[in-house]
């Protein structure tokens, strides 16, 4: 035997054996229709782009994100990609998380000064309004600008009374909460602020179009209903699994074949000619 060359039965094996891995492979390229979209949400804002991209007809599902403990991440059809994409960039999706309170204080200096504590303090006082404000249902995001005086202990006198500003986006032309509602909150929220003292501004943004009544996805060349979409791809995925068994088994059968007709022709050739 050469050096560094396979014995003969390894060399067989080795043979029969890729095919069936060149099978799997197909089979798992053709059921992997569905691509990564969003990844490393929590639960609550996974469920927000499940929910936005189903309101635009689009097919998406929410699975464990391998790469993050207890996170998520949402995955659509390969070709629903650039539309998905799309209805999320309109929707501000993901979106970004605000420092709250317990956030923000404790950032900063080593020692902060007490103008930097109150800063931190009022930052993390607007980043958890944001975070109630966009909990409503509707709201596509809300900031909150809040005009806050430090007190003084060096004076006795009261410091002056705060303002607070509020931006609020929301899909369709009916806001889904009131400002009323919202001055309310906010004041609730700040030590010494009235509901007039807070100023409420929302901007609407149009809705998205659906993808139309006939609702179908393509799978390859192939249009079907977005309902059977899952079993069409999983039915191509075996279908190609199939025809790839078939071809190793016949590339095996050919090589058995092949090695019968080397032995009969080695045997033909050693037997001893007739007188």
């Amino acid at each position: 035997m050469r050096k560094g060359r396979l014995p003969a039965a390894e060399r067989r094996r080795a043979r029969g054996s890729w095919p069936v891995a060149c099978a799997s492979a197909l089979a798992i390229s053709v059921a992997a229709c569905a691509v990564p979209l969003a990844a490393g949400l929590d639960d609550n804002e996974a469920n927000r782009v499940l929910v936005a991209l189903d309101r635009a007809s689009i097919d998406a599902t929410k699975e464990p994100d391998p790469a993050a403990e207890g996170k998520w991440r949402v995955e659509v059809a390969r070709d629903d990609v650039p539309r998905a994409l799309s209805v999320m960039h309109e929707e501000e999706l993901p979106r970004r998380d605000p420092p709250g309170v317990l956030e923000a204080i404790g950032k900063g200096a080593l020692v902060p000064s007490e103008v930097a504590e109150h800063a931190q303090l009022v930052a993390g006082m607007a980043g958890d309004l944001e975070r109630s404000l966009e909990r409503i249902d509707g709201v596509l995001s809300a900031r909150v600008h809040l005009n806050v005086p430090a007190p003084s202990p060096l004076r006795d006198v009261a410091p002056p009374r705060g303002t607070a500003s509020v931006l609020i986006e929301h899909r369709g032309a009916i806001p889904p909460v009131s400002a009323d509602a919202v001055q309310r909150l906010v004041a609730g929220g700040i030590a010494g602020l009235l509901p007039t003292d807070v100023v409420v501004v929302m901007l609407a943004r149009p809705a998205i179009p659906g993808a139309g009544a006939t609702g179908l996805a393509h799978v390859g060349p192939i249009a079907v209903a977005r309902a059977s979409m899952r079993q069409l791809q999983a039915a191509l995925a075996a279908l190609v699994a199939l025809v790839a068994v078939l071809a190793a088994a016949m590339l095996v059968l050919y090589s058995r074949l092949s090695r019968a007709r080397a032995a009969l022709a080695r045997e033909t050739r050693a037997a001893p000619a007739e007188p």
